[in-house]
C-alpha cells in the first residue's frame, strides 16, 4: 500500500452531490458463480435516486475486473465530490490503495467505506493503519439511510459528520463510533430492480429479511440483530416482475437462510406462487438443516433448479462450541436425505476453525463425502466483525492481516494449515474439483454411502 497522506486540519469538504459508488466482484475462478450485481451498492444508489436530491449525479462502478491504476484513473477523470466504496474481503486491499491516491489528489473529496470490511478492527490491522487518516467515514451497519443523510449535509466537516448515526470516525488517536441508526423498514427501501438500475441478465440478488437468530462467531451474520423485519409478498412480487423484465435466469438469496425466519419464508412462498417466478428459474440459498420442515421441501420442489448450501462447518460439537454453533446428528442426516431428494445440495465445512485439529478436520472431510452432495470447504478467515473481535484470547489467532486467512490457532500449527491446504489441492485434482482463493469445491460423489432417502451404513 502506498504511503498515505494525512487529512489536512481545517480542510473544507466539498458540499456537492457528484457521487461515485464503487464495488468489485471477486477475481473470477472456476469455483465462483457468474457475475452478479453488488446489491449493497445498488440499494444505496436506489435510495439516493428515489430521494431526488438537487444536483444529484450518481455514477456506479460495479466492476468485474479492474486494477488499482485503472480504477484510480477513472475516478480522477470523473472527479466526484464523494466516493463510496463497498468493501469486502477481496476488494478491501485494492480500494485502500485507490482511496490513498484520491486523498493525495484532493483532500476536500469525501471518502466513505461501507460493507462487511468497513470496520474499525480492519483498519487497525498494521497494513492499513495509515488508511485510518484517509477515510472520512466508515458506515457501520446498514448503509442506505446513513449515506443519504450524509448527502443531505452541506457541512461535511468531521464535527458535523459526528452527529450522523451509524458511522465511525478516526480522530487521530482512536475510533469514535456514533449512536446506532434505527433499522429501516425494508418495504420502504426502494428496489434497484424495480427502479431499473440493474443490468440485464445473469443472476438476481434477493433479500427477504436482514439479520440472523444465531450468533456463530466465525460469521458476520452473528453480529446483526434477530431478523424481525421482513418484506411483504406484494413488495417481493414487484421485484420478481422487475427481475423477469431484465431476463435474470434465477436469484441468489442473500438471507442468512431460507428457513431461519418463518414470516419471511411465508411471504416469499406467497410471492413465488403469485408470480410463478421460480417455476423455470434457479434459486441459490442457504438452509439451516435443523429447521427443515415439509413446507420448505414443497417450496423447493416447485423451483426450476434449486441449489442449496448447508453450512455444517464441522460434525464435532466440541469444535462447534468454540464458535457458538451446535450439531444434531440424527436430524442432520434425515434432513440432508430429504433435501437431496428435491434439490442439488452442497455441504459446507471450514478448515482451520479454532479448537479443531487436522485429524478431526480430515475425518469431517471424508464423512462429508459419504453424502450424495457436493462439498465446499472454506479456509477459515478472521472476519472483521466476527472472529477478529469476538474470538477469546485462548484461540491464539494468527492470521494474514490482508487476506485474513488463518495461519495458526488453537489446535492448528502453521505446518498443519499448510498441510491441509496441500491435501485439499490434491483432492480437487484427484476428483476434478475446483480451487478458489478461499475455498475448494467438490462435486457429489458417484457412489455415496448415505443416499437420498436411505443409508447404506450399518
Amino acid at each position: 500500500m502506498p504511503e498515505a497522506v494525512l487529512t489536512t486540519p481545517g480542510t473544507n469538504k466539498r458540499s456537492g452531490r457528484r457521487i461515485a459508488l464503487v464495488a468489485l466482484y471477486p477475481t473470477p475462478d472456476p469455483a465462483m458463480p457468474e457475475f452478479i450485481s453488488n446489491h449493497g451498492v445498488r440499494m444505496v444508489e436506489a435510495t439516493l435516486r428515489a430521494a431526488a436530491l438537487p444536483d444529484l449525479e450518481v455514477v456506479v462502478f460495479d466492476l468485474h475486473d479492474a486494477t488499482a491504476d485503472e480504477l484510480s484513473q477513472a475516478l480522477l477523470e470523473l472527479d466526484p465530490d464523494v466516493v463510496g466504496f463497498s468493501a469486502y474481503l477481496w476488494s478491501f486491499p485494492m480500494f485502500a490503495e485507490v482511496a490513498v491516491r484520491l486523498r493525495r489528489d484532493d483532500h476536500s473529496r469525501l471518502i466513505i467505506f461501507g460493507g462487511p470490511s468497513a470496520h474499525p478492527a480492519m483498519l487497525n490491522q498494521l497494513p492499513f493503519h495509515d488508511l485510518r487518516s484517509v477515510i472520512d467515514v466508515l458506515i457501520v451497519g446498514e448503509g442506505e439511510l446513513t449515506f443519504l443523510e450524509i448527502m443531505t449535509l452541506e457541512d461535511r466537516s468531521p464535527l458535523r459528520l459526528s452527529s450522523v448515526r451509524g458511522i465511525a470516525q478516526w480522530n487521530g488517536a482512536e475510533w469514535h463510533q456514533t449512536k446506532k441508526r434505527p433499522l429501516a423498514d425494508l418495504n420502504l427501501l426502494p428496489s434497484p430492480y424495480v427502479m431499473g438500475l440493474v443490468p440485464d441478465g445473469g443472476l438476481g440478488v434477493l433479500q427477504t429479511y436482514r439479520g440472523c437468530p444465531y450468533t456463530c462467531s466465525f460469521c458476520e451474520w452473528g453480529t446483526m440483530e434477530s431478523p424481525k423485519r421482513v418484506r411483504t409478498a406484494d413488495h417481493l412480487a414487484l421485484e420478481f416482475g422487475a427481475m423477469a423484465d431484465i431476463n435474470v435466469d434465477g436469484a441468489l438469496l442473500v438471507d442468512a437462510g431460507l428457513n431461519l425466519n418463518s414470516r419471511a419464508f411465508d411471504q416469499l412462498e406467497l410471492a413465488a406462487e403469485q408470480t410463478g417466478f421460480f417455476r423455470h428459474r434457479r434459486l441459490i440459498s442457504e438452509v439451516y438443516p435443523a429447521k427443515i420442515q415439509d413446507q420448505h421441501l414443497r417450496f423447493l420442489e416447485g423451483v426450476g433448479e434449486p441449489l442449496v448450501g448447508i453450512g455444517l462447518q464441522s460434525f464435532d460439537n466440541e469444535v462447534l462450541a468454540h464458535v457458538e454453533r451446535s450439531f444434531e446428528e440424527n436430524r442432520f442426516v434425515a434432513n440432508v436425505q430429504a433435501l437431496t431428494a428435491v434439490a442439488r445440495v452442497a455441504i459446507e465445512i471450514i478448515m482451520g476453525l479454532p479448537g479443531d485439529s487436522p485429524e478431526q478436520f480430515r475425518e469431517n472431510y471424508f464423512r462429508a463425502r459419504e453424502f450424495p452432495c457436493a462439498l465446499r470447504v472454506y479456509h477459515c478467515c478472521v472476519l472483521p466483525s466476527a472472529l477478529m473481535v469476538r474470538s477469546p484470547p485462548e484461540h491464539r489467532l494468527n492470521y494474514d492481516p490482508v487476506s485474513l486467512k488463518i495461519r495458526s490457532c488453537l489446535g492448528w500449527t502453521e505446518d498443519d494449515i499448510i498441510g491441509e491446504c496441500e491435501f485439499l489441492n490434491g483432492e480437487t485434482s484427484r476428483e476434478s474439483g475446483s480451487t478458489g482463493e478461499y475455498f475448494w469445491v467438490f462435486s457429489a460423489p458417484a457412489h455415496p454411502i448415505i443416499q437420498a432417502g436411505r443409508s447404506q451404513a450399518a
